[in-house]
């Protein structure tokens, strides 16, 4: 191997590359460096549909963006690279000699391909085949550590999501939900817009969890998060308060009679969706005017003592009309 190329080599396996494409056009440059009168292709395996695309190419030889065939029955382990591509398919598009190493991932899945010819369609030079093992290999590397990045990546959103999102009723918990009341309550301090926090409180789970079982009690505290959800608008915020109570923030509500009637659409609408459950709903309702708390956590304090302290409403009963403030 000529100490050019092994010097290209060298260079090669020194690099970081921040994209899988960034390593691809420098192997294949390489590549090309060191047979320049050849064709090269590199192809990703796609064992759901059977099918190798070139994702990148260079010479005479397969274009870009090209669909070759597997062959038939070939699995996705144990295969060597020559014996992956439909022959006859690789034959009509470019009929040379080709050598071919796989790029196998550390389950022995073959992900994807790396072809070579030489000139004129002859079999590339002895060092040109082993130049090509090495690129696999590399390329192998960087697509396995990409996905490990990518898999990391969703992990930690995922723990994210989970440390944030109350796991019954997929709404945001308390701590996200507060996050939001505080910005909205300094909003109210200063002047620029009325909101008021409402708290809804289901009196009877742990009755119904007695009678029933958990799994009931969370279908309907889910029930009551669904019409919740479906009720407020889109710059209203909605979370899960405590195991018993489900909080909206209702931006711009207009005075303690916007807030009853958005009660009143949540009643009527809980009324059909619960309607044939083998248990009742009891809720009661806490309103805070956030600008009538000293802080975010005062106001969602105030609202579950009222909610909490509120008679128990049987579902569907009329709501009143004019509460005291932060009473329901």
């Amino acid at each position: 191997m000529s100490a050019q190329i092994l010097d290209a080599l060298s260079r090669l396996a020194a690099q970081r590359f921040g994209s899988f494409a960034d390593a691809a056009t420098s192997v294949l440059d390489l590549l090309d460096d060191a047979s320049p009168q050849g064709s090269l292709v590199l192809g990703q395996i796609d064992w759901e549909t059977s099918e190798c695309r070139v994702i990148e190419s260079r010479g005479d030889g397969v274009p870009r963006g090209s669909v070759i065939p597997l062959a038939r029955g070939v699995p996705a382990t144990g295969s060597a690279a020559g014996e992956l591509l439909d022959a006859d398919a690789l034959a009509v598009l470019c009929p040379a000699s080709w050598v071919a190493a796989p790029l196998d991932a550390a389950d022995g899945r073959v992900v994807g391909l790396l072809l070579a010819t030489g000139a004129g369609g002859q079999a590339p030079p002895r060092e040109v085949a082993q130049l090509l093992l090495v690129g696999a290999r590399l390329l192998t590397y960087e697509w396995e550590s990409i996905s490990s990045r990518a898999e990391l990546r969703r992990l930690a959103e995922a723990a994210r999501d989970r440390a944030s999102t109350d796991p019954v009723t997929g709404l945001p918990n308390r701590e996200t939900l507060l996050a939001a009341v505080d910005r909205e309550w300094q909003l109210s301090k200063r002047g620029t817009v009325e909101s008021y926090l409402v708290v809804c409180h289901v009196r009877d789970r742990e009755a119904i969890i007695g009678r029933h079982g958990e799994a009931m009690a969370n279908l309907l505290l889910k029930d009551v998060a669904e019409v919740l959800g479906g009720a407020i608008r889109r710059t209203d915020y909605l979370g899960r308060t405590s195991p018993e109570g489900l909080g909206a923030v209702l931006v711009g509500c207009k005075g303690p009679e916007g807030a009853l009637a958005f009660l009143g659409r949540v009643e009527r609408a809980l009324a059909r969706v619960t309607d044939g459950r083998p248990a009742g709903l009891q809720l009661s309702y806490g309103i805070q005017p956030l600008a009538d708390a000293e802080s975010a956590h005062q106001a969602l304090e105030l609202a579950e003592i009222s909610a909490r302290s509120a008679p128990a409403r049987r579902n569907g009963t009329p709501l009143g009309t004019s509460p005291s403030r932060g009473m329901s």
